[in-house]
């Protein structure tokens, strides 16, 4: 049931007004079109899920336009967002993977498909209504995701998770697969891309590549950061050695970076967009309470789950299943075990194979053609793109 409204919930919809009078205005003035409209507040292209999906369209034939926006602090110009709403209020898919705002408060009509093709894999840390009550969770009233007509998740134990985190119906929750990890079930592509982001990061056939990729702390992309001084970055060069690469991969929310750069044995892959390619070229992955664990884990290599904040991050922020339940690999709690654990070259395969039946089992190889097939195509005029 939908929460009172409160004072900062209808704060939410005073800021967003001018987005729905404009949505109103080309509801009256334009028609809908055959038309797929792709929208973001976190990256200025298109990646991940949204990639994959519009290069299927355009296979197809199907007319795309996109508004995108690097960041939620970068703001579009007075003929962009006049923009914005011609296209909301005239397509018949749009197509998110992200929160954005401002699509929350706009009344959008019931023959329009706001698809949300959500960035991450599995369930790992709670979010949206799965918050309510807790710092940066939604206010009292707030309409933030509840619009979704379809959302995808990677496995169908996860449907739930997502429904509640949306305030959505679990009917509205399609357990597709997610269309990003379709390459990894290609094992061509998985040896081609390695070679090529190898030679692109200028690691040598002999050498290992650790990719080092934490997820950010704060309540979202305003306030984000991270410790790096969990890390002495020196010590790990010199421990691991000739025979090892480090790679940095930060979240996008995180605009920090260790004192690295400069050193030969370390790459900052801070601009590294494409992270399925990263991870196809890794040999071993530390994170924390990333989503990135689900799609690693389909590689079927060894990651590392490094948290000296446990018992903080889950006060704060907290799982849908117990932390246990993700953690196929070792877990450090401070940096000594991280050293420990990357020498010892051990995780636990039968735990694995678990975690991805559980998390990831509607991923296949062929998510992209069935969100486009089940949730797409069908709004769209009969025959069109075939």
């Amino acid at each position: 049931m939908p929460q009172p409204h409160s004072a900062k919930s209808l704060l939410q919809t005073l800021r967003q007004t001018p987005y729905i009078l404009g949505y109103l205005f080309f509801r009256v003035v334009r028609r809908q079109r055959d038309m797929v409209l792709f929208l973001s507040t976190s990256s200025d292209r298109l990646v991940g899920n949204m990639a994959a999906v519009h290069d299927e369209l355009t296979e197809r034939g199907v007319h795309i336009e996109a508004v995108l926006k690097r960041s939620l602090r970068h703001h579009l110009p007075l003929r962009e967002r006049i923009r914005l709403c011609r296209l909301m209020a005239t397509a018949k898919v749009i197509v998110l993977d992200d929160f954005y705002p401002m699509i929350y408060q706009i009344p959008i009509s019931s023959k329009t498909q706001l698809l949300q093709l959500w960035h991450a894999s599995g369930a790992f840390k709670t979010m949206g209504f799965s918050r309510s009550g807790k710092p940066g969770g939604p206010i009292a009233g707030s309409r933030t995701h509840r619009n979704y007509t379809a959302a995808i998740v990677s496995a169908p134990s996860v449907r739930a998770n997502f429904a509640e985190a949306f305030g959505i119906d679990l009917s509205r929750v399609h357990a597709t697969g997610v269309p990003r990890t379709d390459p990894f079930f290609d094992a061509a592509t998985v040896t081609r891309t390695s070679l090529r982001v190898r030679d692109q990061l200028d690691i040598p056939d002999n050498k290992k590549f650790l990719v080092f990729a934490p997820t950010f702390r704060g309540n979202g992309q305003l306030t984000a950061h991270y410790a790096h001084e969990w890390i002495d970055w020196e010590d790990l060069g010199a421990r691991l050695g000739p025979d090892w690469i480090i790679g940095y991969k930060p979240h996008p929310f995180v605009t920090t970076r260790p004192a690295i750069q400069d050193d030969p044995r370390f790459r900052d892959l801070s601009d590294f967009a494409d992270t399925n390619s990263l991870l196809m070229a890794a040999d071993l992955l530390i994170t924390d309470y990333s989503s990135i664990i689900f799609d690693y884990a389909l590689l079927g290599r060894p990651t590392i789950f490094f948290c000296p904040d446990l018992e903080e991050y889950i006060a704060s922020r907290d799982f849908y299943y117990p932390y246990e339940r993700y953690t196929f690999g070792p877990v450090a709690r401070n940096y000594d075990e991280l050293i420990s654990a990357i020498e010892m070259d051990r995780w636990d395969r039968d735990a694995q194979a678990e975690f991805l039946d559980f998390f990831c089992g509607a991923c296949d190889g062929h998510s992209t053609s069935r969100v486009t097939d089940q949730l797409i195509m069908p709004f769209l005029s009969a025959g069109a793109g075939r």
